[in-house]
């Protein structure tokens, strides 16, 4: 996995330009496609264009809606992928368009004073690699692109910067819910289900005796269990 080095803070005013990021484009979406992780690279340097005004949300500022952030998506996947047909409504490149827009909004996210949300982003990008060495989280950080992203959606809905606590929060993968016995019951009597009535090229379901009486078993506990719940008492 890429080692991402965290954006240094903002230097001042219109440091960086629309030309910068188009550059940048050229140069992150060709690494891409040599099979190099520029993902996060890319983000990154979009937010510090929203930041330091340097792209804007401006519709059919390019062309017929084209805006700064699809002209920039557009740049990168050419470079990626040589001389093809800008899509900017296929999925792929639909998504593209928008993880940078969230990258440019984050940047221009007006609630945390000087040289944020830039200062923020770089503590967290810091935490999140330390966190990677410890043993005990690594395989629950997730990776750089999805923590950064997952970072902006919440700092956005926020009148002040993330504490280090709650940046910590941002960098692992969310667990998967929880099942209950009932629906991990349930799950199972399908699965029965499937089996009993498969049919193949080459063979057909398993009817016997076993699975019919393991159908009937998780069947007559779904009915307890609904029952128990509608009398309100433990099933």
């Amino acid at each position: 996995m890429t080692t991402t080095t965290p954006p240094a803070p903002p230097a001042g005013p219109n440091t960086l330009k629309m030309d910068d990021l188009l550059a940048a484009a050229t140069q992150l979406g060709t690494e891409s496609g040599k099979g190099r992780d520029t993902q996060i690279k890319f983000l990154l340097k979009v937010m510090e264009g929203g930041y330091f005004g340097a792209i804007d949300g401006t519709t059919n500022k390019h062309g017929t809606d084209i805006d700064d952030c699809t002209k920039l998506a557009e740049t990168y996947v050419k470079a990626h992928q040589g001389n093809v047909v800008f899509d900017a409504k296929a999925p792929n490149q639909r998504k593209l368009i928008s993880t940078l827009r969230t990258s440019m909004r984050l940047g221009q996210w007006p609630k945390g004073g000087n040289g944020e949300p830039l200062g923020t982003v770089n503590n967290l990008l810091s935490i999140r690699q330390k966190m990677r060495k410890d043993p005990a989280l690594s395989k629950r950080v997730d990776d750089a692109a999805n923590t950064f992203l997952r970072y902006a959606r919440e700092q956005m809905k926020r009148d002040r910067c993330i504490d280090d606590d709650g940046l910590r929060e941002l960098c692992l993968k969310k667990l998967p819910d929880e099942k209950t016995a009932e629906q991990m019951i349930e799950q199972a009597r399908q699965q029965l289900t499937r089996i009993f009535e498969h049919k193949g090229p080459n063979h057909v379901g398993d009817t016997s005796p076993h699975i019919k009486t393991a159908m009937q078993s998780l069947t007559t506990r779904l009915a307890e269990i609904a029952k128990a719940k509608k009398q309100g008492v433990a099933p």
